[in-house]
C-alpha cells in the first residue's frame, strides 16, 4: 500500500514490471529445492521423536548439497534464458533490455541463497521454531518491498534495485544458517553427505514438489 505507488511513480510502468517480476522470480525458486525443504523438515523431526539426534547433521549436509546442485541448475537455467526473456518473450522495451538482462543475471546469483534458506527453514520447523521463522520472515517480508525505496534517491536503474533484494536474500540466509547453529549445537562441528539419505530425501521431496 505505502510502498508500490512511491515505485510506480520514481520507476515509470516498465522498471516496475520488471520489478514485480523479480518479486515474481524469487518467490518461485523455491520450487528448484524439488521439495527438499519439507523433506528435511519430515525426516528430522521423526529423527527427533526417535532421539536419534546423531543421525541429524548427515541428513542435513546431504539435503544442502542436493539443494546447491539444483539450485546452480536453476541459475544456469535463468542466466541462459536471460536474453530470449528479455528479447523476445517479455517484450521488454529496447531502452531497458540492458539492464534487465543485468537485473536477471542478479536474481539468477540469489537462487542458491533463497533455495538453501529453504533447508534452514526446513530444519527450524522440524525443531518447531516458529518464532524465529517469523521473526525472519516477517521484516524480511518488509524489506523486498521497502528495500527498492531506499536505492530511489541515489538511482532508478533496475541493477541496484535488484542488487538490494540479492543482499536481503544473503542477509535472510546467514541468519536462518546462525539459529540452525545455534538450534542444534553439533551442526557445525560434523559436516558429513550420507549417500544412504539420498534417496528418503529426493523419494519425500519429490511427492513434495508433485
Amino acid at each position: 500500500v505505502v510502498t508500490i505507488p512511491i515505485l510506480i511513480r520514481h520507476l515509470g510502468t516498465d522498471r516496475f514490471a520488471v520489478i514485480t517480476i523479480a518479486w515474481m522470480l524469487i518467490g518461485y525458486f523455491s520450487l528448484f529445492d524439488m521439495g527438499l525443504g519439507r523433506a528435511l523438515t519430515q525426516l528430522v523431526a521423526e529423527k527427533i521423536g526417535k532421539k536419534e539426534f546423531d543421525d541429524i547433521p548427515g541428513i542435513f549436509w546431504t539435503s544442502m548439497s542436493l539443494m546447491l546442485v539444483f539450485s546452480f541448475v536453476g541459475a544456469l537455467i535463468l542466466t541462459l534464458c536471460a536474453y530470449p526473456l528479455v528479447h523476445g518473450v517479455l517484450k521488454v522495451p529496447t531502452l531497458l533490455q540492458e539492464e534487465t538482462t543485468a537485473a536477471l543475471h542478479i536474481m539468477a546469483i540469489s537462487m542458491p541463497f533463497v533455495i538453501t534458506t529453504a533447508a534452514l527453514v526446513g530444519v527450524l520447523t522440524a525443531y518447531h521454531r516458529f518464532d524465529i521463522i517469523n521473526a525472519i520472515r516477517i521484516p524480511m517480508g518488509v524489506y523486498s518491498y521497502a528495500a527498492p525505496l531506499l536505492v530511489l534517491p541515489y538511482s532508478n536503474h533496475l541493477v541496484p534495485i535488484v542488487g538490494t533484494l540479492l543482499f536481503g536474500r544473503v542477509v535472510a540466509f546467514a541468519i536462518h544458517l546462525f539459529y540452525c547453529f545455534k538450534t542444534i549445537p553439533g551442526l557445525s562441528k560434523k559436516i558429513i553427505i550420507s549417500k544412504q539419505n539420498v534417496k528418503p530425501l529426493l523419494r519425500f521431496g519429490g511427492w513434495m514438489t508433485v
